[in-house]
């Protein structure tokens, strides 16, 4: 069973750089019988396999520079607005979300004008708001910047659907290394056992077969399939802010 949902969280971490703990944990609670705690935390591994294991197969495309830049301002952003989230009424952060996840939609779907193939050079105070932005989002949402990146990177930064799903996969990957380790020393612990080698092995024929997807599929195509992928995290990440 691990095996399986490896693959499905493998999946849509390699197809949209985004959604992995939005997947994982009900997978987690409903198939594995977690708690709650446990399975955050076994989610977060996940998503550091998923997003790594994929991202070295896509290294390729990716721009590190940018991933670090982005990687720094959002933990900053996380920083800075942490103290401010008791300040901010649940139906706000609802709002804010749902506004953000629609703009996503509309710029997945939407084409964008002109060469979008050519990377674009914005000034550093777009790329210092969008990343702080990450950062508070994640504080008052409670979810990962991989849902919100990937507009940002095509839209802002004028990558590619390869480049930008390449470029969140190594930022998400990084952040969410940040995070476990920061729990770990706080006292969080896991256990190395069968379900947890279950999920790489799962995680990795993903990553394998994504890639063999790249390199069959016609460009249109596969870049549909990423569509349809980030539209249902989308929506999970819609639903369960409202529910």
């Amino acid at each position: 069973m691990t095996i399986v949902l490896g693959i499905i969280i493998g999946v849509v971490m390699g197809l949209t750089g985004a959604g992995g703990a939005l997947i994982a944990i009900p997978l987690f609670l409903q198939f594995l019988g977690m708690d709650l705690k446990e399975a955050t935390l076994y989610s977060l591994i996940a998503v550091i396999i998923a997003s790594f294991s994929n991202f070295l197969l896509q290294r390729k495309f990716s721009d590190y520079k940018l991933s670090i830049v982005l990687v720094l301002l959002s933990t900053t952003g996380s920083f800075l607005t942490n103290p401010l989230k008791i300040y901010l009424p649940d139906m706000y952060m609802a709002i804010l979300l749902a506004t953000v996840c629609i703009y996503s939609l509309f710029s997945i779907w939407t084409p964008t004008s002109g060469n979008n193939s050519q990377k674009k050079s914005p000034s550093w105070l777009i790329i210092g708001v969008v990343g702080l932005s990450l950062g508070a989002l994640t504080i008052f949402t409670g979810l990962g910047g991989g849902v919100l990146m990937l507009p940002f990177l095509t839209r802002f930064y004028g990558l590619d659907q390869n480049r930008a799903v390449a470029t969140s996969l190594f930022t998400v990957g990084m952040s969410s290394l940040s995070s476990l380790l920061i729990q770990v020393f706080s006292g969080a612990q896991f256990k190395l056992d069968s379900q947890l080698f279950g999920l790489v092995i799962g995680i990795f024929v993903a990553a394998l077969s994504i890639k063999f997807m790249m390199a069959r599929l016609s460009l249109s195509s596969f870049n549909n399939s990423r569509k349809v992928i980030f539209t249902f995290v989308v929506g999970l990440a819609l639903f369960k802010i409202f529910s």
